[in-house]
């Protein structure tokens, strides 16, 4: 597992690196986008749960938040704050950019010239809507 991990973040950083022109930047653009996709990996997780289940697991957390906040948009911002942003930010801080762990990574991976970044991108988005999906309608 941790070997397609380290082989799709090799992919990430030398794709924007590589083909973005984004050497000069290329850390803070990959590390905002794979913890977007991140982000959304765990929200398909817990709308699989849900469908699977039928038990909503985050159900707890939103009963203590309308406690504090009065407003939906707040309750919602909170939510994803502390469920999905802060969790999937300091993943990826710590299993890629902690320690320069990225030069390790860089020089042990290989770049497959995006196609991990894509096959990511692609089964991320599938299993976010398609869970969001199947919770919807059934």
């Amino acid at each position: 597992m941790r070997k397609i991990y380290y082989s799709l973040w090799a992919d990430a950083i030398n794709y924007e690196r590589l083909k973005n022109g984004g050497e000069s930047h290329w850390k803070a653009f990959t590390f905002t986008y794979m913890s977007i996709f991140l982000s959304l990996n765990i929200l398909a997780l817990l709308s699989a749960i849900l469908f699977f289940t039928g038990y909503e697991i985050t159900s707890q957390l939103k009963e203590q938040l309308e406690i504090y906040f009065s407003s939906e948009l707040l309750i919602n911002f909170f939510w994803a704050l502390i469920l999905l942003f802060i969790p999937s930010i300091v993943i990826t801080y710590f299993c890629v950019f902690y320690k320069n762990k990225y030069e390790y990574i860089l020089t042990n991976y290989k770049f497959k010239n995006g196609r991990w970044l894509l096959i990511y991108f692609c089964l991320t988005v599938i299993a976010f809507f398609g869970f969001s999906l199947l919770n919807k309608f059934l």
